[in-house]
């Protein structure tokens, strides 16, 4: 079934239950099921005039950036993945990989559509959603005429209703392909790990139009309701767990070390709240415990991708806490046991699966595993040898079935929890023309994770400061992408062939840490 039947389902059993909120909207499941039929149908309209397939939604938090995806999703068609923080080069370049049809834009973002147009090949319908604009027309128009009851009675589990951008060392992204059945999966997958019930509130803060997006319908599809927020603000995420008696909220590592270094945080009463989930990125296991110690046994760690969605791992209060209410250690560095429908497995290079115990590569079976990667088969078949999804994630499996990932395979780095691949950067800082070579790695950081540091050889007799490197990068890739902070080497770590060792500068940083992720 797709997301949007269930949420259908709800509406018609519950149709005066409270769906969403935004700021001083508060939308039921009889108006938001209107919306989610408009939209199916102009989309369904637009698809016979020769579009409409794949669709993209650049805006902030908004509730209707949902009800579009449950619209998309219940036409039988496609949303791309935006993460807004990217560049609009970059996201353009990913609209146009992803052969995207139909552009929905807040005015926020209107003087980027004139890039998007000229970027993106298949593009015919550009729509504002909250304005008239002069590069499409309203949303609300746009649905004039489409307020009916929309049908689909067509069943195909396999068709592709999500894309996920999953980043790329060259060229453009790869996208991982979901469908109506892994999105399915995953939404049996939360409600089982996170007790998600027709009276779970869900506070939302990570981007909708990125990975967020399908958590949310994961909850409407239960008959929840998710409290949207425009983004991480603290002292709106305190006033909102107790006016809106908020019990599932989801951040990742670095926005729960904000979270917990605010004033007014240990002066709120956190009793609604019965699962925190934290994710997108490994969180350090004293801030782990110091995390429970504050909004008490309610803490939850999971780990997915893009490719196997979330979560396929979780580690809960009964697992890390013992009897006597004392942590239990090996528990808290791990990221967890694997839920229910996911198998996990440590494999070597040759495919065979490794003993408890052993190091090897982390790999998952289960239907929440993409379908493989957009018009990219080699990569899919590598990703997928000897019938498991290869994570590229190294770790361990102890005798008692918990996961503890050590290190990374690929070439990537997960900052904030979100994904940075080193190549991207190396280009731009390569360009200078005063720079001889450059190596970006992830250094270890209290606040991201993981930080983005470039260590650049110059040219002899030149100087480059380092604000000119991250200004640099930042122009053309955007804040989240550009190094924290650079280093000036007068010499790059080479093999005797001359390759750059990026693993030995990582050594330099990483140390002899128990993981170097």
């Amino acid at each position: 079934m797709r997301l949007a039947d269930y949420f259908d389902d709800v509406a018609a059993q519950h149709p005066q239950r409270l769906a969403f909120v935004d700021g001083t909207r508060r939308i039921n499941f009889a108006e938001a099921q209107a919306y989610v039929h408009a939209v199916a149908t102009a989309l369904t309209r637009a698809r016979q005039s020769g579009s409409g397939t794949h669709v993209a939604i650049y805006a902030p938090n908004d509730h209707r950036v949902s009800l579009l995806h449950l619209g998309i999703n219940l036409a039988d068609m496609a949303w791309v993945s935006v993460h807004v923080r990217n560049s609009i080069e970059t996201n353009a370049e990913i609209l146009d990989y992803f052969d995207t049809d139909i552009v929905v834009f807040h005015s926020c973002f209107e003087s980027s559509v004139p890039k998007l147009k000229a970027k993106l090949s298949k593009a015919k319908l550009y729509i504002c959603m909250d304005r008239a604009s002069e590069h499409g027309q309203s949303l609300e128009d746009w649905l004039a005429g489409c307020r009916t009851v929309f049908r689909n009675d067509r069943e195909d589990p396999g068709l592709a209703s999500f894309f996920q951008p999953t980043g790329g060392t060259t060229g453009p992204s790869k996208g991982a392909v979901h469908t109506h059945r892994t999105l399915e999966m995953m939404g049996l997958a939360m409600s089982s790990a996170f007790g998600i019930t027709p009276d779970s509130r869900h506070l939302v803060i990570a981007p909708l139009t990125h990975g967020a997006g399908a958590l949310v319908l994961g909850f409407a599809a239960r008959g929840a309701a998710n409290i949207i927020l425009p983004g991480f603000d603290v002292e709106a995420i305190l006033s909102s767990i107790g006016k809106e008696k908020i019990s599932h909220l989801f951040l990742p590592p670095t926005a729960v070390y904000g979270l917990m270094a605010h004033p007014k945080t240990k002066q709120t009463d956190f009793s609604p709240l019965k699962y925190f989930m934290v994710g997108s990125a490994p969180i350090a296991p004293e801030k782990f415990k110091e995390a429970v110690g504050l909004f008490g046994p309610v803490v939850y760690e999971m780990f997915g991708q893009s490719e196997t969605l979330i979560p396929i791992v979780v580690k809960g209060p009964s697992d890390y806490l013992k009897r006597d209410g004392s942590f239990d250690e090996g528990v808290v560095r791990a990221a967890g046991k694997a839920v229910d429908m996911v198998r996990i497995g440590i494999m070597d290079d040759q495919g065979k699966l490794l003993a408890a115990g052993e190091r090897g590569e982390i790999v998952v079976r289960s239907s929440m595993v993409m379908v493989g990667y957009y018009k990219k088969p080699a990569d899919t078949a590598e990703v997928s040898k000897f019938g498991w999804h290869h994570t590229s994630d190294v770790g361990v499996l102890d005798s008692r079935g918990f996961l503890t990932i050590i290190d990374r395979k690929k070439d990537m780095i997960v900052s904030g929890g979100f994904n940075i691949y080193p190549v991207e950067i190396e280009n731009v800082i390569q360009s200078h023309p005063s720079v001889l070579d450059c190596i970006v790695v992830g250094v270890p950081d209290e606040k991201w994770g993981e930080a983005v540091k470039a260590v650049v050889q110059l040219k002899p007799g030149q100087i480059v400061s380092e604000d000119h490197i991250i200004g640099m990068c930042k122009d053309q890739l955007g804040s989240a992408k550009a190094p924290k902070s650079v280093e000036f080497w007068d010499e790059l770590p080479r093999s005797a062939v001359g390759k750059l060792l990026k693993k030995d500068v990582r050594a330099k940083f990483w140390g002899d840490r128990w993981r170097a992720v």
